[in-house]
């Protein structure tokens, strides 16, 4: 019975695929790497407002992985990364599971509902999976030495964060846990001498681990960079607070589970919860973190879980477990197993009537995030246009794939890895303008701007239609495209497909990467 939650729970998790707005890119970088012939690009050839500018990638090794994949197996190679990583996932949370002799009522809350905060992030492609897998044995191979210091898995953690440092920026996180563990154990040796050669042995693993991120293209450099970037305050959604964004209850689910085992507390020790009060902080600081604390309470509340709902619900869990009411557990299985699947069929039978396979990428074509402009591109592609274009931080890697090296772009979704943070000030002076109304901006006055293609909700967009030397050459539900009024684009005629607005269309969807359809 629990095998098969566990199944359901991992082809949740996993099922749906959407493509990130940064997907192109990252494929896109990968690609260029193989073909160059280099682990990564050094300099950006993307951007016209800071060309040539020193891009430091923390994610390239996983952008070389996804351009393999793409090259060689297209979208089916893509998704299958994800699925691996998501399948690994679940193995280690699985294995946790059962060596600790979770309860059956335990387990099902923490693999359904773990499942379902997860599929908000694990729906999308990106190097962030990578993350997640190395948190998730990070913490199961420390919790394992906390109760069993002889045990040897402590000295993988170098060799994990020597592959986590190429390929996402949360290796720092797996840094961070490890010197959680340090300081509780340095607490433990102090108050226990005998503690002292396990305490000295993880001070020694801690240390090579910080070496080994030092085995990057970049060196110190990666450091200083995700430093600053992580003391900068962000415009980007993830790195909102919780209670700033769009309230998804799934979002909630982890800091339920971690209520359900307060009654239990005594069986909870002073590392789990330092871990805990730390991931918690930091899921509701930042929204991406949700799903960290979804992956640290399924490490560390099997045990705890388990006894809070024998505290809670003593004579239902005595009645439950009884051999003469295996017809209830029974029920409860199959509630369980048709809720779960009844959620994933839907979503996928949709899909499915759009002439999208479970295993594509699906790409939403008509709203701003996290669908792409194919429309707008296409008449840039139709056209033949060359120049630089303003445009959203979640379109502009859409369109570097689509239009380079024809078409660059002024900023997009790698943001301080190439961007400065005067240029990000730039961009974000331009999205108020709508408010101010100023005379000049930088990116429209002081760059050569030729193109800006905004969503219709962005607020900006009614600054362009106040300035005069700015001509509207397109617009759809979905998105408006101006060119600079000059001699240079005289002959672009205004294209306006007026698409009625209407509340009740559905999204229109395809499969990445969305090529746009050009008019014979």
């Amino acid at each position: 019975m629990l095998v098969a939650i566990w199944l359901i729970s991992v082809c949740y998790a996993g099922g749906l695929t959407l493509a990130d707005p940064d997907l192109w890119g990252h494929t896109l970088y990968g690609r260029r790497a193989i073909d160059q012939g280099v682990l990564t690009e050094q300099v950006d050839p993307f951007s016209y407002t800071e060309p040539g500018a020193q891009w430091t990638n923390h994610e390239w090794l996983t952008e070389y992985q996804y351009g393999w994949l793409w090259t060689q197996y297209g979208n089916a190679g893509l998704w299958m990364w994800k699925a691996a990583l998501v399948l690994v996932l679940f193995l280690i949370a699985g294995k946790q599971i059962f060596q600790t002799n979770c309860s059956v009522p335990a387990a099902i809350l923490l693999l359904v509902f773990s499942a379902f905060s997860l599929s908000e992030f694990a729906v999308f492609i990106r190097p962030q999976i990578s993350t997640f897998v190395l948190l998730i044995a990070t913490l199961f191979i420390l919790r394992r030495y906390w109760d069993h210091p002889n045990t040897k898995g402590v000295y993988l953690l170098p060799v994990l964060t020597f592959f986590w440092v190429n390929l996402h920026g949360g290796f720092l996180a797996g840094l961070g846990i490890q010197g959680l563990f340090l300081l509780g154990y340095f607490i433990r040796q102090w108050k226990n001498p005998t503690d002292r050669s396990a305490f000295l042995k993880l001070l020694a693993v801690h240390g090579a681990s910080w070496l080994a991120t030092l085995a990057n293209p970049y060196g110190y450099r990666l450091h200083a960079m995700l430093w600053q970037h992580l003391g900068t305050e962000q415009f980007v959604r993830e790195w909102q607070p919780l209670w700033a964004v769009h309230q998804s209850p799934a979002y909630y689910l982890p800091f339920l589970l971690i209520a359900l085992a307060v009654p239990a507390r005594k069986k909870i020790s002073g590392i789990d919860i330092l871990i805990l009060g730390v991931m918690t902080a930091l899921a509701i600081s930042h929204l991406r973190h949700v799903a960290l604390l979804s992956l640290a309470v399924l490490i560390l509340l099997p045990v705890p879980l388990s006894h809070s709902l024998e505290i809670l619900f003593p004579q239902l869990i005595q009645s439950w477990s009884k051999r003469e009411r295996c017809w209830l557990r029974w029920m409860l299985f199959l509630g369980v197993c048709s809720a779960v699947f009844g959620i994933q069929i839907r979503g996928t039978v949709h899909f499915w009537k759009q002439g999208i396979a479970p295993w594509q990428i699906a790409v939403e074509t008509n709203s701003d995030s996290p669908g792409v402009p194919m429309q707008a591109v296409g008449l840039l592609k139709q056209e033949q246009l060359q120049g630089n274009l303003l445009t959203e931080y979640g379109w502009a890697q859409y369109v570097m794939w689509q239009m380079f090296p024809e078409i660059k772009v002024a900023f997009d979704g790698r943001y301080r890895t190439v961007y400065s943070s005067q240029m990000e000030q730039n961009y974000l002076a331009f999205r108020r303008s709508s408010e101010e109304r100023p005379i000049s901006t930088p990116l429209l006055d002081e760059f050569p701007t030729h193109f800006v293609l905004l969503s219709n909700r962005n607020p900006a967009l009614r600054y362009m239609n106040f300035r005069s030397d700015w001509r509207l050459i397109f617009y759809s539900e979905q998105a408006s495209l101006f060119v600079r009024d000059g001699e240079q684009f005289q002959h672009l005629k205004t294209v306006l497909r007026s698409d009625a607005p209407s509340s009740n269309r559905e999204s229109h969807w395809t499969h990445f990467p969305a090529d746009p359809v050009l008019a014979k």
